[in-house]
C-alpha cells in the first residue's frame, strides 16, 4: 500500500511531465510537421515502390521452396540474433535511454519510485522502436513478396510483426542489460552465445532458437507452424521483463549517455558526419590502444603518411577491427543476395562498404580535425588528402579478400571469377565516398539560394553511398540470366573502365577543391557585380 507522500511525489512528477510537454507543443507547428510527414511518406512510399519492382526480376522456383522453408528462419533468426547482440552491448553501456539531464539530477535522485519514474521514458523508447522495426519489417516484406509466392497482404503483415517484436526484444534486452548492470565483456560474451546459436541453426538448416521461432513467423505466407509463436511470446516477455528491469540503471551511464545523445542529435542536425562518428565511438568507448597489435619501427622512412596511417590503424581497439571485418562480411552477404536476384540489396551492399570506409579514413579525418598541423607540412593541402587515401584502400581491398575467401566456402568459381575482380574496384570506390564525406565543407548560407538546396542536399547525403555503391553494382552485369543461363565475368570490364574514371574524377576533386572553390566564388562574385 503506498504511502500519501509516495502518492503526492508521483502526482507532482505526472504534473511536471504534463507541463513540459504542453510547453513543448505550444512550440509545436502542426503545418510544419504534416509537410515533412508528408514529404517523408512520399519519399519513403517512391523508394520502397522502386525497390520493389526491382526485386521482381527473379521468382523462386517452386523447387527451391523447401530449401527456403528449411533455412529462411535461421537467416533471419540471424539478423535478429544481431541485434540482439547490438542490443546487449548497447545495455551494458547505459543505453537504450537517452534521459535528460534534469532528469538524471532532479528526478531520479528524487524519493520517488525508481521504476514508476523511468516508465515513461522507458515506453516511449519501446513504442518508437518498435514501430521502427514494424515499418521495416514491412519494407522487407514487401521486398520479399517480389520474389516469393503468396499474398502481398500477408508477407507485409509477417514482416511487420517480425520487424516489430524483434526490435522490441532488443529494446527489452538493453534496458535489462543497464537494469542489472551487465559488464560489457559479460555483454560480448553473451551475443557471441546467441550468434554462434543462431549460425548453427543456419548452417545445419535447425529451429531452436527463439531467433529462429521469430524467423519462422516470418515465413507464415509459405507456411504456417504454430510452434513459431514460441518466438514471438519469447520476445515479447523480453521487452516485458526490460520494462521492469529497467530501475537498476546506473546514474552515472545515464547522465554520459544522455549528454553525449544531445551533442549526437545536434551534430546530425547540422550533417556533421565527423561529429557523429566521433560521438559514437564516445557512446561506444572505443579509446585506440596503448600498445599497437604491430610496431612499426621508429625510422622514418620515405613515406611518413602512408606509415603514420598504419600505425593509427594499428592502435584500433577490438571492437573496432571486429565492426570492420563484421562489415566486410556483411556487404559480401548483400552482394551474394544481389547474385542470387535479390536486385536491391546493391544498395544495403553499397551503404555498408561507405560505413566500412569512414572507419578505413581515419588518419585523413584527423588531418581534416587539425587544420594547424596540416598547415605546418609543406605540401598542399589537396596533395596531402590524397595520400592519406591509399593506406585505407589496401585496408578494405585486405577486408574484401576475407569475405571472398568465404564465399569460396561455398562457391569457389564464383569467388574467382566475380568476386576477386570486384575487391579492387569496391575499395576504391568506397574510399571515394568516404573522401567526400570527410573533406566536404558546410554550404555558406550567405551564398546558398533556393534553387541550390535539392542539389546541396544530394551532394552532402546521397551523392557519397551512390559512389560507393558504383563499385558492387558491377556484379550485376555479371549475374545469370532469368533464363538460367550463366554469367558472364567480362561484362564488367567496361564498365569497370567507367567506374575508375569515376573514381579519378573524385581523387582529382580532392586534390584540387580548393583551386575549384575559388574559381565558384571568383565567378560568384563577378556575377552579382554584372
Amino acid at each position: 500500500m503506498r504511502s500519501p507522500t509516495d502518492t503526492g511525489l508521483r502526482e507532482a512528477l505526472s504534473d511536471l511531465r504534463t507541463q513540459r510537454r504542453r510547453n513543448r507543443l505550444s512550440e509545436w507547428n502542426f503545418i510544419d510537421a504534416l509537410y515533412k510527414a508528408y514529404v517523408g511518406a512520399l519519399v519513403l512510399g517512391v523508394v520502397v515502390t522502386a525497390l520493389s519492382g526491382m526485386t521482381g526480376d527473379q521468382r523462386i522456383l517452386d523447387s527451391e521452396i523447401d530449401d527456403v522453408l528449411r533455412r529462411g528462419p535461421g537467416l533471419v533468426g540471424m539478423f535478429v540474433a544481431f541485434g540482439l547482440a547490438v542490443a546487449l552491448r548497447s545495455g551494458a553501456r547505459g543505453g537504450p535511454l537517452a534521459l535528460e539531464a534534469a532528469d538524471v539530477r532532479h528526478v531520479l535522485m528524487a524519493p520517488v519510485d525508481r521504476a514508476f519514474a523511468l516508465r515513461g521514458p522507458a515506453v516511449k523508447q519501446l513504442r518508437f522502436l518498435s514501430f521502427t522495426g514494424a515499418v521495416a519489417g514491412a519494407v522487407a516484406g514487401l521486398l520479399a513478396y517480389r520474389r516469393l509466392p503468396g499474398s502481398p497482404v500477408a508477407w507485409v503483415a509477417a514482416g511487420a510483426a517480425v520487424g516489430g517484436l524483434a526490435a522490441a526484444g532488443g529494446v527489452g534486452a538493453a534496458m535489462l542489460a543497464a537494469g542489472r548492470r551487465l559488464g560489457r565483456g559479460a555483454a560480448s560474451a553473451l551475443g557471441v552465445v546467441l550468434l554462434a546459436w543462431a549460425g548453427a541453426d543456419v548452417a545445419l538448416g535447425w529451429t531452436t532458437s527463439p531467433m529462429a521461432l521469430l524467423g519462422g513467423l516470418a515465413l507464415w505466407p509459405l507456411e504456417v507452424e504454430p510452434l513459431d509463436l514460441v518466438g514471438a511470446l519469447s520476445f515479447a516477455a523480453l521487452a516485458v521483463a526490460g520494462l521492469v528491469g529497467v530501475r537498476g540503471l546506473s546514474l552515472e551511464a545515464a547522465e554520459r549517455r544522455g549528454r553525449l545523445v544531445g551533442h549526437l542529435r545536434f551534430a546530425a542536425t547540422l550533417q556533421d558526419i565527423r561529429t557523429v562518428m566521433l560521438l559514437r565511438r564516445q557512446l561506444a568507448f572505443e579509446q585506440p590502444r596503448a600498445t599497437p597489435w604491430v610496431r612499426m619501427g621508429r625510422r622514418h622512412g620515405r613515406f611518413p603518411i602512408w606509415r603514420r596511417d598504419w600505425q593509427g590503424i594499428a592502435r584500433w581497439p577490438i571492437t573496432r577491427a571486429l565492426r570492420m571485418v563484421g562489415l566486410g562480411l556483411a556487404a559480401v552477404a548483400a552482394c551474394a543476395g544481389a547474385w542470387q536476384g535479390t536486385t536491391p540489396l546493391i544498395f544495403l551492399a553499397g551503404a555498408v562498404v561507405h560505413l566500412a570506409a569512414l572507419d578505413a579514413t581515419e588518419g585523413l579525418s584527423q588531418e581534416v580535425d587539425h587544420p594547424d598541423r596540416r598547415d605546418a607540412v609543406p605540401m598542399a593541402r589537396g596533395a596531402l588528402h590524397l595520400r592519406h587515401l591509399a593506406a585505407p584502400v589496401v585496408l578494405l581491398a585486405t577486408v574484401g579478400m576475407v569475405g571472398v575467401a568465404a564465399v569460396a566456402l561455398f562457391s569457389p568459381e564464383t569467388a574467382l571469377r566475380v568476386g576477386l575482380p570486384l575487391v579492387v574496384p569496391v575499395a576504391l570506390a568506397a574510399v571515394a565516398s568516404a573522401a567526400i564525406t570527410t573533406v566536404r565543407q558546410p554550404p555558406n548560407p550567405e551564398r546558398l539560394i533556393m534553387d541550390q538546396t535539392g542539389l546541396m542536399m544530394f551532394q552532402h547525403q546521397a551523392l557519397p553511398p551512390l559512389v560507393a555503391t558504383a563499385g558492387p553494382a558491377l556484379l550485376l552485369l555479371a549475374r545469370p540470366g532469368s533464363d538460367g543461363s550463366a554469367g558472364e565475368p567480362l561484362a564488367m570490364a567496361f564498365p569497370g573502365v567507367g567506374l575508375l574514371l569515376l573514381v579519378a574524377l573524385v581523387l582529382g576533386w580532392v586534390r584540387h577543391r580548393e583551386g575549384i572553390a575559388e574559381a565558384k566564388a571568383g565567378a560568384g562574385l563577378s556575377a552579382v557585380g554584372r
